[in-house]
């Protein structure tokens, strides 16, 4: 009776094992990550260990290497369980970053003195929204509730004149729009009330990019927008804009920073030239195509994190260690002080400190340099630590929803195959177009405001047009 209760406790831990085996296998050639020449040494080891643990476990003769080779088996079993675990997770976050669509949440806004409380009671009055591209999708989730005069505008500044004026009984404006108002007029939503509010789901960007990353040159556009919640679920002005050009043949990485503020003319737009930043305003479409004019280039895929991104992923590590320059106070934590030195920043301190510009001299051009520092002071966190193996699953878990990418999961991931079976030495270079200090009218906010920006430096955007163009010419 003992022997074939043994017997069956054999089988049992064999057949899990050989499970676990075939679903390993399974998640590993899912995942695809794994060059080739490693899978092959990889899976011969697996498969004579197998083979000897096999014959251990029904030896005979040898009770010590039947109980290690059944102990080794158990303990490759429960191994397998969390590797499953590891890869399923990586592969979900991978295709997570795929959405393609964005949910653009709509506000419909009266004046706070009025008699309207809801949607019907704007039944036969005058409704006004922008005319864009956008115009036909409000149309239809207004018709579904009630019948009203629609009023196109071109300029979302006018619509709320002319609900300050009274010329209109209502407007309707997407979530960005109210938080660019709500910097430039604090008195706003003191004087107005929401009474409905809406989504119109929107197809995001998408390249027909042929590009092979991991053999032909590409650009990587990283657009940082200044929102919280997760990242297909809003807009918002992009805060970081950098332009990351790969040559996989040499090797060679270039960063071009653009502040945030440099004053340039929106793709598609006539008129007033406009900050950088409020082209996230319009969705990555508009940033994309005004830096690809910018620079006359082609942007090949894009890559779109928010607020969230920062805060959780230093705050999942335990924080990081940057060295400030100068002592100041923030502008962004009431009360909060960064000392000169090196400080331990948790993930509200760091994103304050990379969003800091007020306390320099040379503002938005400090500011992109505390963001680099605070990069590579994660980069340094992950890499020289065992956070990345002990957070590593939390870490995913708190990304999600903070990626954006239109970089397929398969080119993703033979991006990540070329480096583990190339292991290239990366050259990495960083410039940054310059400009001067001054204000300015803008595109989005029009003549009733005049703002902070950056006159854009000719001569430096030249450079940077060589400089990419060099890079990508490399072989």
């Amino acid at each position: 009776m003992k022997s074939i209760l043994k017997n069956i406790t054999n089988i049992i831990i064999i057949l899990l094992f050989l499970l676990f085996f075939t679903i390993l296998s399974y998640s590993i050639f899912k995942l695809n990550i794994l060059p080739t020449k490693y899978l092959i040494i990889g899976f011969s080891v697996l498969i004579l260990v197998t083979i000897v643990l096999l014959f251990g476990i029904f030896s005979k003769k040898h009770k010590a290497f039947r109980t290690l080779s059944f102990i080794i088996m158990l303990l490759l079993t429960v191994f397998s369980c969390f590797t499953i675990n590891y890869l399923n997770n990586t592969y979900n976050f991978i295709n997570s970053t795929q959405n393609k669509y964005d949910t653009l949440n709509y506000s419909v806004i009266v004046l706070k003195d009025s008699n309207y409380t809801s949607i019907d009671n704007l039944k036969d009055k005058t409704v006004s929204y922008l005319n864009d591209s956008y115009n036909l999708d409000i149309n239809n989730e207004l018709n579904s509730k009630i019948t009203y005069r629609e009023e196109l505008v071109d300029d979302f500044t006018k619509m709320v004149s002319l609900l300050n004026n009274k010329d209109t009984d209502a407007i309707v404006l997407e979530d960005s729009y109210l938080t660019l108002i709500e910097e430039e007029d604090t008195t706003f939503y003191n004087n107005i009330k929401v009474i409905y509010t809406f989504q119109i789901k929107v197809k995001t960007h998408e390249e027909s990019d042929d590009t092979i990353i991991t053999q032909e040159p590409f650009i990587l556009y990283i657009s940082g927008i200044d929102q919280y919640g997760n990242v297909n679920t809003v807009r918002g002005r992009s805060d970081v804009n950098q332009l990351v050009v790969v040559n996989p043949k040499t090797n060679h990485i270039l960063l071009v920073n653009t502040p945030r503020d440099y004053y340039v003319r929106l793709a598609g737009t006539i008129g007033l030239k406009d900050k950088l930043t409020h082209a996230g305003i319009y969705g990555i479409n508009k940033s994309i195509d005004t830096l690809e004019d910018l620079y006359d280039i082609n942007i090949n895929h894009y890559l779109r994190v928010n607020f969230n991104t920062l805060v959780k992923v230093v705050d999942v590590i335990g924080g990081i260690d940057v060295y400030s320059d100068k002592t100041f106070n923030s502008f962004h934590i009431k009360g909060w002080t960064v000392s000169k030195g090196l400080n331990h920043f948790n993930g509200k301190e760091a994103l304050a400190y990379s969003r800091e510009r007020y306390a320099y001299i040379d503002g938005d051009h400090h500011r992109g340099r505390n963001q680099q520092d605070v990069i590579t002071a994660i980069i340094n966190k992950i890499t020289t630590s065992k956070v990345l193996i002990s957070k590593y699953n939390s870490i995913l878990n708190v990304l999600d929803g903070s990626f954006q990418t239109d970089i397929s999961t398969s080119g993703i991931t033979s991006f990540i195959k070329y480096q583990l079976d190339k292991m290239p030495s990366w050259k990495v270079e960083s410039i940054a177009v310059s400009g001067y200090n001054s204000y300015n009218y803008t595109y989005s906010m029009g003549y009733n405001y005049k703002l902070y920006v950056m006159e854009s430096d000719y001569d430096s955007i030249e450079t940077a047009k060589e400089k990419i163009k060099e890079v990508l010419n490399e072989s």
